[in-house]
Parts: C-alpha cells; sequence; structure tokens
C-alpha cells in the first residue's frame, strides 16, 4: 500500500493550516451550541439528527447530481463515514456536554492524533518518526492530565460517564483512517461531505426509533429551532472544511483537528459559560500545543528532506 505523504509547500500549508484552525473553532462552538440546546431538554440524539440533515440539505444543494451518489461505492463510504466521524462521537459528545462540560468534551476530541498515527504507520499510510511520536504522546499525556484534573473537580459525576467519552476519539480516529484509504477519486469534497452528513442523518433516525427518541416535539420552542438551524449551518461548513482538509493532508495532520478544538473549547467555556478551570489544566493546554507543534516540525523537517512529486496527492486518492 502507497505512503499517503505529500509535501505542502508554503502557500498549500497555510492553507490546510487556516483550515484546521477554522474547523476547531466550529467544531468547539457546536459543542457549546449543543449544550445550550440539551440543557433545554432537546435529546442529544434528536439534537444530532436535525443538526446533520440541515447541514446536508444544505451541502447537497452544491454537491453532484443526486443519481452519481448512489452507487454502491459511495453509499458504503457515506455509511461507514458517517457513523465513525459523525454519529457516534457527536451524540456522545452532545450527550456528554450537559454532564461534564464543554471543556471536558472537548478535550475527547484531542486524543485520536496518537491512535491515528500508530494505526496508520502499522498500515504504510504514514512514514515512522520518533520525533513526531514523541510530540504526539506529550499532547496525548496532557490531555489526559487535563482529564484527570478536571475529574477531581467533577467529583460529583459519574465514571461511566469519563469512560463512555472514549468512544469520541476511537471512532474519530477509525473515521480518520477509513476516510483516506477509501476515498472515492473524482469526487468533490463537498458531495462526500453532503452524502457522509446525510446518511448519518439515515441513521440517525433509524437510531432515535429504534431507542422511541422523539425527533419532533411541541417542547421544542422557537429558540430551541434557531439553535439548531443555526448548528445546521455551522455543521455544513465545518464538514466542508474537514473534507477539503482531508483531501489536501494526511490523516495525522487531519487527527489535530480535535486538539485545536479543545483548546477553543475550554476558551469558550470559561468565555460563554463561565466555566473555571484551575492553573493545572492550563498548564496541560500549553503542553497539548508544545506537542503537536514539535509533531508538526517533524513532519515539516520530514518533507523537506524528503520531497514528493507533485502527482502523490491525486495518487493518493485513486
Amino acid at each position: 500500500m502507497k505512503v499517503l505523504a505529500q509535501r505542502l509547500t508554503p502557500f498549500p500549508q497555510a492553507i490546510v493550516w487556516s483550515l484546521l484552525i477554522t474547523n476547531g473553532f466550529l467544531i468547539a462552538l457546536m459543542l457549546a451550541l449543543s449544550k445550550t440546546a440539551t440543557t433545554q431538554g432537546m435529546p442529544a440524539t434528536t439534537y444530532a439528527f436535525w443538526q446533520t440533515l440541515i447541514a446536508g440539505s444544505i451541502l447537497l444543494l452544491r454537491s453532484a447530481p443526486i443519481r452519481q451518489m448512489l452507487n454502491r461505492r459511495l453509499l458504503t463510504y457515506f455509511l461507514i463515514s458517517g457513523l465513525s466521524g459523525i454519529a457516534i462521537p457527536n451524540v456522545t459528545g452532545f450527550f456528554l456536554v450537559s454532564k461534564l462540560g464543554t471543556g471536558f468534551t472537548g478535550i475527547m476530541y484531542a486524543l485520536p492524533p496518537i491512535f491515528t498515527f500508530l494505526m496508520a504507520t502499522s498500515m504504510g499510510l504514514e512514514q515512522r518518526s520518533w520525533r513526531k511520536l514523541t510530540g504526539l504522546l506529550i499532547a496525548v499525556m496532557a490531555c489526559a492530565w487535563i482529564i484527570l484534573q478536571r475529574h477531581s473537580e467533577l467529583s460529583d459525576s459519574s465514571p461511566i460517564w469519563f469512560l463512555s467519552g472514549l468512544l469520541i476519539p476511537a471512532a474519530l480516529s477509525v473515521g480518520n483512517i477509513y476516510r483516506s484509504v477509501a476515498w472515492p477519486g473524482h469526487t468533490s469534497p463537498m458531495t462526500l461531505a453532503a452524502g457522509t452528513l446525510l446518511a448519518c442523518a439515515v441513521s440517525l433516525a433509524l437510531f432515535a426509533s429504534l431507542t422511541s427518541t422523539p425527533l419532533v416535539s411541541v417542547d421544542f420552542g422557537p429558540g430551541l429551532v434557531k439553535v439548531v438551524v443555526l448548528q445546521g449551518v455551522l455543521t455544513a461548513l465545518a464538514y466542508l472544511c474537514s473534507f477539503e482538509i482531508q483531501k489536501r493532508a494526511t490523516p495525522v495532520f487531519f487527527s489535530q483537528l480535535g486538539a485545536v478544538a479543545a483548546v477553543f473549547g475550554l476558551l469558550i467555556g470559561v468565555v460563554w459559560f463561565r466555566e473555571q478551570y484551575s492553573l493545572t489544566i492550563w498548564l496541560g493546554v500549553i503542553a497539548v500545543i508544545t506537542g503537536l507543534r514539535l509533531s508538526n516540525r517533524a513532519s515539516s523537517e520530514k518533507q523537506s528532506t524528503n520531497q514528493t512529486p507533485t502527482g502523490v496527492q491525486s495518487q493518493r486518492r485513486t
């Protein structure tokens, strides 16, 4: 299997980093909005369903004709990508955000890089680099430290909620690898994002039916409807950015999205919800950023000494 590598010249590198930062902020903002909705009585599954349905419908207006999306390969891609990258982590996150706060939930989105890196190197999708591994380990250990500190501050919370939070990084890591390996050639990121979101919405509708979760209720007032619509628009932007990043970069680079979202999640938790964090948690945040910086510096140096032909990106998608 070919190594998924690409040489980022300064301008493309600025583009992917801009997309990563924007996407991380959008994810953190969506978690904050979900806390607003779920604390007002909307089930997490219901919220995730409308979020993905609205976002997928918006992107569908600008994507490929529906008949071109209805082939077995794309439908399989949409289903697996939707479950691993959206449905499982988002429903879990939306449920936990009302129990553990935006900060802790955001940290769960920071854990996939190390697992994605190990999976990618074992499959030959990423070149081995001890420096990159060290940087990712520092970031993940810092996240674990933050979790332990946050757990001590949330002594009334059930340990089961903290353990269930691990579903988020586990599912995201699988999704990161799958989307890169199975990326359909000659298909635009907007089409892939639309199909993935709509497949996720269908899966969530089936899950809601099996669990007797109402998708529509008279208890959902105008305020909640506005939040859901805003969430749908932000989700459309976020997942369009996500697929653009995954088209331009490796799965390990993309997996760092969670760390960016985690930092923004803590900041939004402080500004929006007046959550308070100890000095040790902020030191952990600095360690996360340092670890990711070290990891990406290793990638840049590796790319500068092992330049890849321009056609690699297209070869990777075939």
